[in-house]
């Protein structure tokens, strides 16, 4: 049934539906609850930025305090048990990683900023964590927002593996963190034979035949292992040289395992030139 009215000059009708009807007519965007965070840098300048960015891209996003300093963090987090910490990583007089092992484990997630430095980045990638560059810019910012409220939650073993990433002396070292359903699991980069992009998604095929998916891109993972000797073949491939047996004629690299792997026709010499290497 449905009613007419006039709308200037012209009839328009509208429909009488009953509320228990209503059911397949499209909702407004649900409300989006409320969320702690607590921010930690030693510069004044980049928390009122981080802060400002907040509001304009991530307005539900509520900053309940800032710290300057490890020691001053510590007292806040007790204080204001937030969901979300925005950690520098570098800082004068203890960085943000000090924090964590002073914590030992913790009850929110985190998301680093830090301007540049290699070995730090590697933890975090490693550790399967979210990481802002400085200068932090307003898209990436919402995409990390977005990321946290798609996760299950702080998990204390996936904690303790960064905490040993950290501590490491460089990526050769470090464990990947990988996750089937609602486990997770440490992976050492040397018994990934190889990684094969899924338009965002990134298939990792271990030497044991076990096959992880990860939300990361293969570009991600290109810049986490080359330093492990990695070899990008192709742009969907990426392949550990250690599990390489050799190039062949028709253009593959032939795994120890028989595996067949596709080398791109502009990356042949340089893959060969590698394998000669």
């Amino acid at each position: 049934m449905s009613t007419a009215r006039h709308t200037s000059g012209r009839v328009a009708f509208t429909p009488l539906i009953r509320e228990e009807d209503r059911s397949d007519i499209a909702r407004p965007a649900p409300y989006l609850a409320a969320m702690r965070a607590v921010i930690v840098d030693d510069e004044q300048e980049a928390r009122t930025v981080l802060r400002a960015l907040l509001q304009r891209h991530a307005s539900e996003v509520q900053v309940v305090a800032e710290a300057s300093s490890v020691a001053q963090a510590i007292d806040l987090l007790k204080e204001h048990k937030p969901q979300l910490l925005f950690l520098d990583v570098q800082m004068p007089g203890g960085d943000g990683f000090e924090l964590l092992k002073r914590l030992g484990t913790w009850d929110f997630d985190v998301v680093f900023t830090t301007a540049s430095q290699h070995h730090a980045i590697q933890a975090i990638r490693f550790s399967a964590l979210d990481y802002l560059m400085k200068p932090v810019l307003g898209e990436e910012l919402g995409a990390a927002i977005d990321r946290h409220r798609a996760k299950r939650g702080p998990v204390a073993d996936e904690q303790q593996q960064l905490l040993h990433n950290i501590a490491q002396p460089d990526e050769r070292s470090m464990k990947l963190t990988l996750t089937s359903g609602d486990r997770s699991y440490f992976v050492d980069p040397a018994e990934v034979v190889w990684c094969e992009a899924d338009v965002n998604y990134t298939n990792l095929h271990l030497a044991d035949e076990r096959r992880f998916v990860s939300a990361r891109t293969l570009k991600d993972y290109e810049d986490m292992l080359t330093p492990l000797g990695f070899l990008r073949t192709h742009r969907s491939y990426l392949v550990n040289r250690m599990h390489i047996d050799h190039l062949d004629r028709g253009g593959f690299v032939v795994l120890r395992n028989g595996m067949r792997v596709e080398v791109a026709s502009r990356r042949r010499e340089e893959v060969a030139r590698v394998l000669a290497g």
